[in-house]
């Protein structure tokens, strides 16, 4: 009857042991370049669940199998079924190439699909650990309690906010210590409460006691910080600086450099002038990677139903998100060569209406984010750094004059994509916008008065002392009304966000400034040198006729883009004059280099990146293991008094059997082993006559009688006095 009832009490148990689970899988966006959660939140779900099931071995393997190849299938191939022969060769190939890297020790050249296999398969470990855990010991306090550490360092190191996270992992892990102590009562002491799994007293008990830990917990006053706070230390002795003497550091110090995650704009930065791109081409121009649409009030995500699709680079011509100019617009056929310096960079750069992209290896597969615009060579399925390659755009002459005649007329889709603002946006941006507009008849006169607003005294170009928005803070509202000082990332995204609060479409675009000029190559061409230091955003505009129309608000710099004053039918506009050596030293070149962001596009990785968590994580595992050597290099001290401690207060019918066992095992590691065909008794007379006394050989007839008769808690209490004799004379 008992065994029924604690059975039935399993489904909760595994759901909150999930839920606790969860909440390591949460952070996983904020720390990382995971895009896809969902997928291995579904996968643990699916895990835990057949845990649950306790099916045959072989089933339940089979099942998990077949859900990690269907979820990486999803997330890695495109143009086959999911058992097609090719797929499966692939995966094959895939990891005898990976485990090559593991034998080598070359971690660091793991490709995606084999890095979300190991993580699969280590969610697969942990369902069978919380399984053992739960039903087997029926203790889960050690995880409980790292996932509080855990969320905790995470709060303090990264983007992630846990305070909410540390308030369900404290309810729900309570909730479970506290069903499993019952479990472990009920179990030891044979206790059952009639036909009630539970009796109410004790599950009203245990609400009444986490209700009000965890109320007095959230409402009781916090005091302030009693100590310096040690983040800025560890970032500056990790890092150098000045010791975390600037009140900035602490706020998270970034690195230059690109990245795809542009959800917590803000901040101070690193520089970094490491070489990321050679280029070669006709025009000087930005490079672009992608262009986001979605305003969160922090930063700019993609939309719920943005997609990538698989692309030839030999026909490009005409893909909508690539084709930024309409007919409007005098284009000039260009080709721009590239040669990337660095071994991690996976995506295309390009300069305007995209119609070609040959790769040097002749494999002209890419992956084409159809909302952001973001081309990605592939190879076997996963997105690769291409050395070389050669990119043929449209490069735009735009006409003011048309530019001039747009005073709406934008098409649906358009106004329905890019006019996008979150709705607890403050009012006084809207304001603001109105105002700053409000003598202008036009919509490129419009969009220059913002150009103008931002480009004025009011704002400072600055990249030292950049707070970041707090938790009600919007990242415009703050830069427009509160800090007004910034770099590319707060003026780009002001501006666009100034424009859709007046009805204008805009969206923001990152990548990189036009670099450094290196030489004047053969062919008219010009080399640039393209840092990541040169990482940029901006905004672009949309203007029926002319398309997509790039504007620079950020202060110190110039729009590069070419405009004309003639009619966009008058085809004789001046291609644009060659650079000269000496804007290698033109301030606005130089303040170019100082752009960076927290995501996108002054991508940067923060000062406590995954490779420092990795480090923290590496010297929590050092500790954790000399820990356990020193524990077990002095077992033979403590391990009595522990036995003492844990047998004391046992009174059931299974206490004597676990009692002997552990003493067998205290026995031997005193250096008294049982031989081979020696009876108990015989064995009980040897240990006597060393320790003095005849504790062990009442002890053993008292468990001898144990196999003829029901254990019961008699026998126990009969043999506990003379067990703790020996416990007591080993540790002496």
């Amino acid at each position: 009857m008992l065994q029924a009832k604690t059975e039935r009490l399993s489904l909760p148990l595994y759901i909150l042991a999930f839920l606790l689970f969860w909440e390591w899988l949460r952070p996983l966006p904020f720390i990382s370049d995971v895009q896809h959660v969902h997928f291995f939140i579904g996968f643990a779900a699916f895990s835990f669940f057949l845990s649950y099931l306790r099916l045959p071995a072989w089933l339940t393997f089979s099942a998990k199998l077949l859900a990690m190849l269907a979820a990486l299938h999803a997330l890695f191939v495109f143009h086959a079924p999911l058992f097609h022969p090719l797929w499966l060769v692939y995966l094959i190939d895939d990891v005898k190439e990976n485990l090559a890297f593991v034998f080598s020790g070359d971690w660091v050249s793991f490709t995606d699909s084999f890095r979300t296999l190991l993580f699969f398969i280590l969610l697969w470990i942990t369902s069978f650990l919380m399984h053992h855990w739960l039903i087997r010991m029926r203790k889960l306090f050690l995880f409980f309690f790292l996932t509080v550490i855990y969320l905790a360092v995470l709060d303090a190191f990264t983007a992630y906010r846990a305070e909410g996270a540390i308030v369900r992992t404290v309810i729900i892990g309570l909730v479970l210590l506290g069903l499993l102590r019952v479990l472990n009562v009920q179990e030891r002491e044979n206790v059952t409460f009639g036909a009630k799994i539970l009796p109410a007293s004790w599950i009203g008990a245990l609400a009444a006691m986490i209700a009000f830990a965890t109320t007095v917990g959230y409402a009781a006053p916090k005091a302030g910080p009693q100590w310096p706070d040690p983040v800025p230390f560890i970032k500056s002795a990790t890092y150098g600086g000045d010791g975390g003497t600037s009140a900035n550091l602490g706020a998270g110090v970034q690195w230059i450099g690109y990245d795809g995650d542009d959800r917590h704009l803000g901040g101070a930065f690193r520089m970094d002038p490491t070489p990321v791109f050679e280029t070669m081409g006709e025009h000087s121009h930005y490079w672009r990677v992608e262009a986001k649409r979605v305003y969160t009030g922090k930063g700019w995500t993609e939309s719920d139903n943005a997609k990538s699709v698989r692309v030839d680079g030999a026909h490009l011509a005409g893909t909508p998100i690539l084709s930024l100019y309409e007919k409007g617009t005098q284009v000039e056929q260009s080709v721009d060569r590239v040669q990337v310096l660095g071994d991690d960079f996976p995506q295309i750069i390009y300069g305007g209406t995209v119609t070609k992209v040959a790769r040097a290896d002749d494999v002209n597969q890419f992956r084409l984010n159809e909302e952001t615009g973001k081309l990605e060579p592939l190879a076997k399925g996963h997105p690769v750094t291409v050395k070389t390659y050669a990119v043929t755009y449209q490069y735009p002459v735009f006409s003011i004059p048309k530019l001039k005649s747009v005073t709406g007329g934008d098409p649906k889709d358009i106004k329905a994509k890019y006019l996008q603002l979150p709705p607890q946006l403050p009012k006084r941006v809207q304001r603001l916008a109105e105002a700053l507009t409000e003598n202008a008849n036009n919509r490129y006169d419009k969009v220059n008065a913002i150009v103008n607003f931002l480009h004025s005294g009011d704002f400072e170009y600055n990249t030292v002392d950049v707070p970041k928005p707090g938790r009600n803070e919007d990242y415009v509202d703050q830069f427009l009304f509160e800090t007004k000082r910034g770099y590319c990332d707060n003026f780009s995204t002001a501006m666009v966000v100034l424009l859709r609060a007046v009805g204008i479409p805009a969206r923001w675009v990152k990548g990189f400034t036009q670099g450094e000029y290196e030489e004047t190559v053969a062919d008219n061409g010009y080399k640039f040198i393209v840092r990541n230091s040169d990482a940029h955003s901006w905004p672009e505009v949309y203007f029926p006729g002319s398309g997509w129309v790039p504007f620079e608000p950020t202060k110190g710099f110039d729009n590069i883009a070419q405009f004309t004053f003639a009619d966009s039918s008058d085809h004789r506009a001046s291609a644009p004059a060659a650079p000269k050596k000496t804007e290698k030293k033109a301030p606005k070149q130089d303040k170019t280099q100082n752009e960076v962001k927290k995501s996108g596009a002054g991508s940067h990785r923060t000062a406590l990146d995954i490779g420092f968590l990795l480090k923290i994580a590496g010297a929590i595992a050092l500790l954790a293991i000399l820990a356990a050597a020193v524990l077990f290099q002095t077992r033979r001290k403590w391990l009595p008094g522990y036995l003492l401690r844990r047998f004391r207060k046992r009174s059931d019918g299974a206490a004597l059997e676990d009692a002997f066992k552990w003493l067998m095992r205290l026995l031997a590691l005193h250096g008294f082993r049982r031989r081979d065909g020696q009876t108990l008794r015989e064995f009980a007379a040897v240990v006597d006559r060393a320790l003095g006394g005849g504790d062990l050989r009442v002890f053993a007839l008292i468990y001898e009688r144990k196999r003829y008769y029901r254990p019961s808690p008699e026998l126990w209490q009969q043999s506990k006095q003379f067990w703790e004799n020996i416990i007591i004379n080993l540790r002496g």
